[in-house]
C-alpha cells in the first residue's frame, strides 16, 4: 500500500486544480520556500495508528494528513471556493475533514495560509503465510 500522504498527494494532483502552482509532500522544496508568487500546497503526515482491533491484532490503519495552503500574494481566484473544492475532494475519496484551522499570515513571507487535517481508515489486507 502506498503511504497515505502519497495517496493524498495523488488525489489532489488528479483533480488538476488550476489555482495550485506547486504541490509538495513532506517538505517544500527550497526553491518554493520563500516564493510568494506561487500558491503552494504542502501535504504531510499527521497520524498513522492501528485501528479495527479484533482477534488480538489490528485490521486497519487510521491515517491522517495535514494540508497546508500557502496562497500567492496576488491571489486571482476565490479562496473560499478553492478551499471548499479541495476539502470536498478529500470527502469524495472517503477522507474525513477532522479539523479546519483559521487563516493566518506566514510571518516570513506574508502569505495568507490555511491548514486543515483529514483522516481515513485503511483496511489492511490479510497477510499470506
Amino acid at each position: 500500500m502506498k503511504l497515505p500522504v502519497i495517496q493524498a498527494r495523488d488525489l489532489v494532483a488528479s483533480a488538476g486544480f488550476k489555482w495550485i502552482d506547486h504541490l509538495s509532500t513532506m517538505n517544500i522544496e527550497p526553491e518554493f520556500v520563500d516564493d510568494a508568487t506561487k500558491t503552494v500546497v504542502l501535504i504531510t503526515e499527521s497520524d498513522n495508528e492501528p485501528d479495527y482491533f479484533a482477534n488480538a491484532t489490528f485490521k486497519g490503519i487510521n491515517a491522517g494528513v495535514e494540508v497546508q495552503i500557502f496562497y500567492k500574494n496576488k491571489v486571482d481566484f476565490p479562496i473560499q471556493d478553492a478551499e471548499i473544492d479541495i476539502q470536498r475532494l478529500f470527502v469524495s475519496d472517503k477522507w474525513q475533514v477532522s479539523i479546519s484551522r483559521e487563516h493566518v499570515y506566514d510571518p516570513d513571507t506574508g502569505q495568507l495560509t490555511k491548514t486543515f487535517y483529514c483522516n481515513k481508515t485503511f483496511k489492511i489486507r490479510k497477510k499470506d503465510k
